[in-house]
């Protein structure tokens, strides 16, 4: 026969024991029922330990083009001008320059134009351009160059090109970026995290380890099975 005194007693301990899990599915869910209006899914975090946690490894560019007394690097198809993102950015840099604090910014089939502020002036795309692909992007006194594989052009405003002669011409280079560059760099593209992504892990228990969801469906059947004595418990004793 059943001893519903001892039931009773591990009935009390069980449930102490799992009402920190119980609390916790509550709040996780509470919370991700209402993701649209606290907008989780727009905020992102990029906390060093929790891009580590996640294994998302994190963005380090070692080099970039000097533009006056800024840098540009970039990570994908992110650019960064010192600590500033750039918008409308994309691709891969192939030459940059700075003329008259205007920054210049070529892609194999686009030409950026940026005010020294990170502000985007115009893009010119390869419709547009005198050929392409770009080789490369210089200088040569207050024209910008560019160089393709049928010939150099110059031009003084981005937009209107002229054929041109390549004596005299300094192209950009690739330089070693300086440490607090480099610094503040990684910690303008370092990844980021949406709340609503950590919260979803958070409430499955994937947060912690592929065996934490193990451990939060072991919690969840106790519940039931809380549940199920509670009810068992309540018939007896009527």
């Amino acid at each position: 026969m059943v001893n519903i005194h001892a039931v009773r007693r591990w009935h009390g301990i069980v449930g102490a024991v799992i009402v920190f899990f119980l609390f916790y599915l509550l709040l996780s869910g509470l919370v991700l029922n209402h993701v649209d209006i606290l907008k989780l899914d727009k905020r992102e975090v990029n906390y060093p330990w929790l891009m580590r946690w996640y294994g998302i490894p994190a963005a380090d560019p070692a080099q970039g083009y000097l533009l006056g007394k800024s840098y540009l690097s970039w990570e994908d198809s992110k650019w960064v001008l010192d600590d500033k993102l750039l918008p409308n950015s994309a691709g891969q840099p192939v030459g940059a320059v700075e003329i008259n604090n205007i920054n210049y910014v070529a892609t194999a089939t686009a030409l950026y134009l940026y005010q020294s502020d990170g502000q985007l002036l115009d893009k010119v795309e390869k419709q547009s351009l005198p050929a392409f692909p770009i080789l490369a992007l210089g200088k040569m006194g207050s024209n910008v160059m560019l160089k393709t594989p049928s010939a150099v052009f110059a031009s003084v405003d981005g937009e209107s090109w002229e054929r041109s002669s390549a004596t005299g011409m300094t192209l950009s280079s690739l330089q070693d970026l300086p440490v607090d560059v480099r610094r503040r760099v990684a910690d303008t593209l370092a990844p980021g995290i949406s709340l609503q992504r950590i919260l979803l892990d958070v409430h499955s228990g994937r947060i912690f380890g592929r065996y934490a969801i193990w451990v939060m469906d072991v919690a969840s059947l106790v519940l039931l099975a809380l549940g199920l004595s509670g009810f068992w418990l309540y018939w007896r004793l009527r």
